[in-house]
């Protein structure tokens, strides 16, 4: 089972595209699903998450440099003032400017930055793990509407063949009846019954139309522009399937899947949220640097001539160095309002990580279980199938003798048909079960074994 057969399938595809897809480009699944990753609107909005979390973590980092800022001041005086040079009180039009350079560095603040730089890394992680989740279920949702597209298309080649044995059904019994060979009453089902064909037929090519729609929809697709895809899915797991325990399957989706790890991610950047809030109540300790300087009108030499600009700069500079502790004692509670929150939260994240865990656990036993629910299936509508086909050939050539009638032979063929609708149906939930645990080993939904990295 590991090379899926739907032989019927593709050649009821051929029967009906033939006239009408020629020189058109066939779109493949992963081609379907690339496109949608490309022009998704979510997959998009993620994307520029994730450039926001990485820059909060950049950020982060960059809070272990020292600050260094420049100051200066233009101040203009007027009236009754005091001279700056002497300390006295003049009555002068007269102005000075200052200038300062400073820069702090923090020696210790109970780890803060430091928490904040793994909390922030963690978020980054998980926006990226995010992306993926988000990256998958819209490959999900191409898949499943692609699927679609190619049921109706295989369901559309089935009415189109059927309408067209009752077509010749029709002239058969049209030639039969104008012999004699048949009665008139034969000639009226036939005749109905191909009206009824006519009519599935075409609400199949409606039911088809409504499906490519809906995949344009999926892919943002151009809803003008032609979108024919590619019929031949082949099976794209290698090794087997029957070997596989829910224990080894949930162990290995665990990992290759981004749900868990981003669930892991929050919990870790939560508990280091908690840190962070932890640090607060520590005292910090901090070493502050500077220079000053200051231009004034006022200072003038020995022959009152304006002191000049570099040499006040000079004269005037000063430098300091100093340690700083601060030790908070009471700050309207905000402190272990904060603590209390971030305890929250990582409580909350540790029932998020609990869910997702769960919720995986049995996603692997359902779809182990699916599959092989969907294998079963369709291995017994290939049995059905070929009965059916050995019972619509004896009542062909039963009604040709006339030992039925046109109402049991149209039962025949009506159950034949059903049988080749039902071998379409469960052959294409094989391959899209399939598809779905080869996601649960490998964590990609492309028929190649890895998906390309952001």
């Amino acid at each position: 089972m590991n090379r899926l057969p739907i032989f019927l399938f593709l050649l009821q595809l051929v029967l009906l595209n033939q006239g009408t897809l020629v020189a058109q480009k066939s779109w493949t699944l992963d081609q379907c699903i690339n496109y949608a990753w490309e022009n998704n609107f979510t997959v998009h909005n993620q994307e520029l998450g994730v450039k926001i979390r990485k820059t909060d973590y950049r950020q982060a980092k960059n809070e272990l440099f020292p600050d260094l800022s420049f100051q200066t001041s233009y101040t203009q005086n007027f009236g009754r003032s005091i001279d700056p040079t002497t300390n006295s009180y003049i009555d002068v039009q007269f102005f000075n400017n200052g200038y300062g350079l400073s820069t702090s560095v923090d020696l210790f603040n109970g780890f803060m930055k430091l928490n904040t730089i793994d909390m922030q890394r963690l978020n980054y992680e998980a926006e990226k793990n995010k992306l993926q989740q988000v990256r998958n279920e819209v490959a999900f949702t191409v898949i499943n509407s692609y699927f679609n597209v190619l049921l109706q298309q295989g369901l559309s080649a089935i009415a189109l063949e059927n309408f067209k044995l009752s077509r010749t059904q029709l002239d058969f019994t049209t030639e039969f009846v104008r012999l004699g060979r048949k009665p008139g009453t034969d000639l009226l089902e036939t005749e109905a019954n191909l009206a009824s064909d006519s009519f599935l037929l075409v609400q199949s090519y409606n039911l088809l139309e409504q499906a490519c729609l809906g995949l344009k929809y999926q892919m943002n697709f151009p809803v003008g522009d032609s979108l024919v895809i590619d019929t031949v899915v082949m099976s794209i797991f290698a090794g087997s399937i029957d070997t596989l325990s829910m224990e080894e399957l949930y162990n290995v989706a665990a990992t290759a899947l981004p749900d868990l790890v981003y669930a892991k991610n929050n919990l870790l950047a939560a508990k280091k949220a908690v840190q962070v809030s932890k640090g607060n109540f520590s005292p910090r300790l901090g070493f502050y640097a500077g220079w000053n300087s200051q231009y004034m009108e006022t200072s003038r030499d020995s022959l009152n001539r304006i002191i000049p600009f570099n040499d006040q700069m000079t004269n005037n500079a000063s430098e300091y160095v100093s340690l700083g502790l601060q030790i908070p004692l009471f700050s309207r509670f905000s402190r272990y309002s904060s603590l209390s929150t971030s305890k929250l939260r990582y409580q909350q994240a540790k029932v998020q990580y609990d869910d997702i865990s769960y919720k995986l656990k049995m996603g692997v036993e359902k779809s182990l279980t699916d599959w092989r629910a969907a294998r079963a299936e369709y291995e017994s509508s290939l049995s059905q199938l070929a009965k059916n086909l050995k019972a619509y050939d004896a009542a062909e050539k039963k009604l040709d003798k006339g030992l039925i009638n046109i109402i049991e032979f149209y039962i025949q063929k009506n159950k034949w048909i059903r049988a080749k609708t039902e071998v379409l149906r469960t052959g294409l939930q094989v391959l899209l079960k399939e598809r779905y645990i080869r996601f649960l080993m490998t964590g990609s939904l492309l028929s190649g074994m890895k998906e390309a990295e952001d």
